[in-house]
Parts: C-alpha cells; sequence; structure tokens
C-alpha cells in the first residue's frame, strides 16, 4: 500500500493555483484519476461520493481526499460491480484492494514526469516583451516583467503643486 504522504503530495500538485485554501474541486481530482488510469472509478466519484464530502464552495481537502473519499469510491465501485443496493462494507477484501489500486497508482505519479505545456507561436510572439516598441516598451524591465504603475508614464503628482512651478519644496525657506 502506498503512503499516505505520497498520494497527499501528488493530489496537492492538482489544487488550483489561485486557491489559497489548500482545497480540491472535482475537475482536478478527475484529472488526477485519469492522469493515473483509474478511469474506471471516475463515475463513481463523480456521481456518488464527491457530493457527500464537498463543502459549500463545491471543495474536498487534500486530506480527505487521500484518505475517506478514496475509500468510498473504492467500495460503492465494487457494490455496483456486484450489484449490492448499498455500499460494500470497508472489511470487504475486493473493496480493499480497489482502495489500494487507487491509492497506488496515484501515488506512482508523484515520481512521474509532468507534460510541458505547448505554447503555439502566435502566443509565444505576443508575450515575448522584447518585441514591444514605444511606450509598451517601457512598461517592462529588462528581465520580462512588468513595471506595474510604475510603467506607466504620465502619473498623477498629488504633492499639492501646479504642474509648472518650479518651486516646488522651497515653502518655509530663506533665500
Amino acid at each position: 500500500m502506498a503512503a499516505g504522504s505520497n498520494v497527499e503530495d501528488v493530489l496537492k500538485t492538482y489544487v488550483e493555483r489561485s486557491a489559497t485554501d489548500g482545497m480540491l474541486k472535482l475537475t482536478p481530482v478527475m484529472k488526477c484519476f485519469e492522469t493515473a488510469n483509474l478511469k474506471k472509478y471516475k463515475p463513481v466519484l463523480e456521481s456518488s461520493v464527491w457530493t457527500k464530502y464537498q463543502n459549500t464552495g463545491k471543495k474536498c481537502t487534500v486530506h480527505n481526499v487521500s484518505t475517506i473519499v478514496i475509500d468510498d469510491v473504492a467500495a460503492f465501485y465494487v457494490s455496483r460491480q456486484k450489484s449490492m443496493k448499498d455500499k460494500a462494507p470497508m472489511s470487504d477484501p475486493d473493496v480493499q484492494k480497489a482502495a489500494n489500486e487507487i491509492r497506488d497508482n496515484i501515488a506512482a505519479l508523484k515520481n512521474a514526469k509532468q507534460k510541458e505545456q505547448k505554447v503555439d507561436e502566435t502566443t509565444k510572439r505576443l508575450t515575448d516583451t522584447s518585441g514591444y516598441t514605444g511606450s509598451h516598451k517601457e512598461r517592462f524591465g529588462a528581465d520580462g516583467k512588468g513595471k506595474g504603475m510604475e510603467g506607466r508614464k504620465e502619473m498623477a503628482d498629488n504633492s499639492g503643486y501646479v504642474g509648472n512651478y518650479k518651486g516646488q519644496g522651497t515653502y518655509g525657506t530663506k533665500k
């Protein structure tokens, strides 16, 4: 049986980039199952199990997915195979075998090399900042990262002085 930490480590790579809570939505878990060659378990996960453990944001913690959800997926899968009305008990050897298979396949992804995302020529050309000209060129540093507000030339000067006033900062000083 694969260590639970390996399964959790793999599942953490499927957490969405924008998520700050470390929780998983259904779609990334489904992608993980597909990558791990567990397609036969996907319908059970989607229809029977996920809705039981998701929170109001339709997310589930990585720990719950690696433990409870995988066990329930195995139990419901075996009960469907045996045409049982209720969920198969966890003490059933077929359920334990299915749960171990799921965990082993997901843990095997830990050492697998992830595919590099392909970028087409148009996207590559449009995101290459070295080809920018004019005012757009000034909005990026030498490393290609954006300068943000500092990259915009015409920023408002909220110092309280009129634009053409040359004696800025001399108020209260003697001549």
